[in-house]
């Protein structure tokens, strides 16, 4: 990428000018624009196709959802931070920007040292951008990616639905959740990277917006169909062989807590049999890699990845489907009638 152009929509001029710094810093090819108001920043998102867009939930004019709606429609790439300063009502905002296209959310760090607070929003920003830079957000489809498949789609009858998610994965769920039919008839079990004050409200949205019974899965509870169990986040999430939820302490797996695999894992090693249909969506890193390895070497399961064109991270579903373990590549719009079609 020859140049990062970046958008700054914050009325805090310390913030500006810390973002800004952290920017430049990080990358020297960045080009920063800082905006005042929500009117400004529709104009310019209309004339510059930006890569990153970093919005204050607090920016004068228009409405932060509204802003982003706006900016989603005019550059749908482009991946959008937003930023807060820690309060309660802001931090409710967050679930529901991520579900409409906010890649992440932060809250604004607000130490009396200038130089710690610019610490850390530059190591933010040092991930965003190496995201970008790694080539994450590709322009391939679903037909240029060959997956080999090792369960035959006509025979397999899943009796759990899985779902690891990260980066870009509270709006890829609200598309999928939202059109599974309310009898669905497994339990769906979902790992999504995300804080863990903010799943508790991620869970309450999809819940609103869906047809299926959403919830943040409780320690020791027995799963049932029809019904969506989010793992807690900080929390890793196993299934035991009775179908009952349990709660693991251990440290990060591959950073990441919760993790995937150690969900997958935990199905591969249970001793009752099951057949798992496990669906890996937009996200950084490779989790659920390793434990789709271990699922498909015990367990009969059938993978379905999203298309690179339609993630905002394309890091988790590459890795499943450069491994071989995709049996399937969709892109996002079509997964759930995907999953809609297996024979129950």
């Amino acid at each position: 990428m020859d140049e990062l152009k970046i958008l700054i929509a914050d009325n805090s001029s310390v913030y500006k000018k810390m973002f800004t710094q952290a920017v430049t810093e990080v990358n020297k090819n960045a080009s920063v624009t800082c905006v005042a108001d929500g009117d400004e920043t529709i104009r310019l998102i209309k004339r510059g196709n930006y890569n990153i867009v970093i919005i204050d939930a607090e920016f004068p004019g228009l409405g932060l959802i509204e802003l982003l709606k706006a900016i989603m429609l005019e550059i749908p790439k482009a991946f959008i931070l937003v930023t807060a300063r820690p309060s309660a009502a802001n931090e409710k905002l967050f679930p529901e920007a991520l579900l409409i296209g906010a890649a992440e959310c932060m809250i604004k760090p607000i130490y009396d040292s200038y130089a710690e607070n610019l610490e850390i929003i530059k190591r933010k920003m040092k991930d965003i951008i190496k995201i970008l830079c790694d080539g994450c957000r590709g322009n391939g489809n679903a037909e240029s990616v060959k997956a080999k498949g090792t369960v035959r789609k006509n025979k397999f009858r899943p009796e759990i639905l899985l779902i690891a998610a990260s980066t870009g994965g509270p709006l890829a769920l609200e598309t999928i959740i939202t059109k599974l039919r309310g009898d669905f008839p497994v339990p769906v079990l979902i790992v999504q990277h995300i804080p863990a004050h903010f799943t508790e409200n991620l869970a309450q949205n999809l819940s609103l917006k869906s047809q299926l019974k959403v919830k943040v899965a409780e320690n020791r509870e027995t799963v049932s169909a029809g019904t969506v169990y989010f793992a807690p986040g900080g929390t890793h999430m196993t299934l035991d062989a009775k179908n009952r939820i349990n709660f693991d302490d251990s440290p990060p797996l591959n950073g990441v807590k919760p993790a995937a695999d150690v969900l997958f894992e935990s199905i591969a090693e249970r001793s009752a049999g099951v057949r798992a249909l496990a669906v890996i969506l937009t996200g950084m890193g490779s989790d659920g890699k390793d434990g789709l390895i271990k699922l498909k070497e015990k367990k009969e399961c059938f993978c379905l990845a999203q298309s690179e064109k339609t993630c905002v991270v394309y890091g988790m579903p590459r890795a499943v489907v450069e491994e071989g373990l995709a049996d399937k590549v969709l892109d996002l719009e079509k997964i759930a009638a995907e999953i809609e079609s297996f024979n129950y």
